[in-house]
């Protein structure tokens, strides 16, 4: 597509050489980030940011920048609004769901977790799906996010909420709750929290239904749904 390959001939041009391609997207909750396959995913509406943002999106990804400069970049590359540049109809904005600094962060570390969970519990057998941070789950906690038309699963998404209220420790419990849905519709298996879920959790150590309490760090403890 057109913003794919204006994207790589500038990123190119303005130093980029440690990715293994670059996939344009239209997720707003996470705007920039990178696979650990090391492939660059990033709005395509940062085909018409100016230099310095994408002088910025070099650094940000590039592997030995210092995590100071980092977040400096990553405050930059947030600074421009790419869903008012890219081409075509604009998509409802939904509340709560703008990026926020420390997001990539946070998709990188859930990416790792997702990598570790999948070679120990699954054989590696899962697909990485692409991960979103929502800032308007109130009572849920985590998703697998399946296609309608399809029934395929496409993303995996998490409340920012819960990971920074609770913890990555909740926050990998959620991960894996979701994963063993991934592996349900993987194994042909009804997308549920019926007995196959059940001992699938058993086995792993994680709770087996789609409600749990989670502690707060300052706060009373509270049940929250994991769909």
């Amino acid at each position: 597509m057109p913003e794919e390959r204006l994207l790589a001939r500038r990123l190119e041009l303005l130093g980029l050489h440690t990715v293994e391609g670059i996939r344009v997207t239209d997720n707003r909750s996470v705007m920039v980030s990178l696979s650990p396959r090391g492939v660059l995913r990033i709005h395509r509406g940062y085909a018409r940011a100016p230099d310095r943002i994408l002088k910025a999106v070099v650094r940000f990804v590039a592997p030995r920048t210092p995590r100071a400069l980092r977040r400096a970049a990553e405050h930059e590359i947030l600074s421009f609004r790419p869903e008012d540049h890219a081409i075509g109809p604009a998509r409802r904005r939904r509340s709560g769901d703008r990026a926020q600094p420390g997001d990539v962060e946070r998709i990188e570390r859930l990416a790792q977790l997702f990598a570790e969970h999948n070679g120990r519990h699954f054989g590696g057998s899962l697909p990485a799906l692409p991960f979103r941070l929502s800032g308007r789950m109130r009572t849920r906690l985590g998703q697998l996010c399946i296609r309608h038309e399809t029934g395929e699963p496409y993303e995996i998404t998490l409340s920012r909420g819960h990971i920074d209220r609770h913890g990555w420790a909740e926050a990998s419990h959620t991960l894996l709750h979701e994963m063993i849905h991934l592996w349900q519709h993987q194994s042909g298996h009804a997308v549920d929290h019926g007995p196959t879920f059940r001992r699938k959790a058993e086995e792993l150590g994680i709770a087996g239904s789609a409600r749990r309490t989670v502690r707060a760090r300052a706060s009373r403890d509270r049940a929250a749904r994991i769909d």
